[in-house]
């Protein structure tokens, strides 16, 4: 039996009950300000134990809305194959085979089997406000990562690999490249390509102060190649303030994303073949419905504002 917790409400009801038992429904009712049904419905529990006044639960016995088996299974087997994306991904792959109760609900769900922890946001200490794109091209953050070394089984001679990722602000769409070298070099070729690989113009890059990037103003006046290569494409180039990667918030987390699907399940035994995986991956990245894309993909974004540009 489980223990019940004496409260005060309940020494109140017993106290109410065992004047009622002496004077009457009535009086109690008056002296302790509550209503005749009051009393007769505890009167009607009292047993002279105070136990038997304490709260009863009030979940209803019946809930004509909740998940079925057949649904559980069908949330648990698609996140199983898809959860690594994103319970968005999950979603959209659920609406397609007939699932019709909310994204609340099935996140419920995936929570309650402990496949999933609630994120809880920190609370910033900055007055920094981000100066978001408002249409495709409009702002690009740039980042370079560090492939890890565990997850490369090839003679590499002492070479390291770096993936140098660009993510479009408005409409998450991600061009990703491997190179050899962390230099200013590399990134200026990068972004030399960058427009034609994402098929639309661009107009702000946003980088960190890296010297694969840019110079520091304090040491030279001179522009480094990737400067120099934006200035010739008609780029601006917007740095972020320094020791602050959250202000490149997308990148870093797109990153983060990388190393838990990517670079954490997969082995390579070639430089082919991590640049075929990365290919793979920034397709099933650009393909993949976000939550604050209102469940589409990055295509389906871009595709839709090049229609609108189009119309106009």
């Amino acid at each position: 039996m489980n223990k019940v917790i004496i409260t005060e409400e309940m020494r109140f009801r017993q106290r109410l009950c065992e004047y009622a038992l002496k004077k009457g429904a009535t009086k109690a009712a008056r002296k302790y300000q509550v209503n005749r049904m009051f009393v007769y419905r505890h009167l009607k529990k009292y047993d002279g134990t105070v136990q038997s006044l304490s709260f009863k639960s009030r979940r209803p016995r019946t809930s004509p809305n909740k998940h079925s088996k057949e649904e559980l299974d069908l949330i648990f087997n698609t996140y199983a194959e898809h959860g690594l994306y994103g319970n968005a991904e999950v979603y959209v792959r659920l609406l397609e085979i007939g699932y019709n109760r909310s994204f609340g609900s099935m996140c419920m769900q995936i929570r309650k089997k402990g496949l999933k922890s609630l994120n809880k946001s920190k609370k910033s200490y900055t007055r920094y406000e981000p100066i978001t794109g408002q249409y495709i091209g409009d702002k690009v953050q740039i980042d370079i990562k560090y492939v890890p070394q565990e997850c490369i089984m090839f003679s590499s001679y002492g070479k390291k690999y770096y993936q140098i990722t660009a993510i479009d602000e408005y409409s998450r769409m991600r061009i990703l490249e491997i190179v050899e070298e962390k230099s200013t070099f590399e990134t200026g070729k990068f972004l030399d390509e960058l427009e034609s690989k994402f098929g639309f113009p661009l107009k702000t890059i946003q980088v960190d102060n890296g010297y694969e990037f840019v110079n520091d103003k304090e040491v030279t006046n001179k522009k480094s190649y990737f400067e120099e290569t934006a200035e010739k494409k008609g780029y601006t180039i917007k740095r972020i303030r320094p020791y602050s990667p959250w202000q490149n918030g997308k990148v870093e987390r797109s990153h983060r994303e990388d190393g838990k699907i990517l670079y954490a399940n997969n082995k390579f035994y070639s430089k082919d073949e991590l640049i075929k995986a990365l290919k793979q991956h920034e397709d099933r990245y650009n393909n993949t419905a976000k939550t604050c894309l209102n469940f589409k993909s990055p295509y389906e974004i871009v595709i839709e504002n090049k229609l609108l540009l189009d119309l106009y």
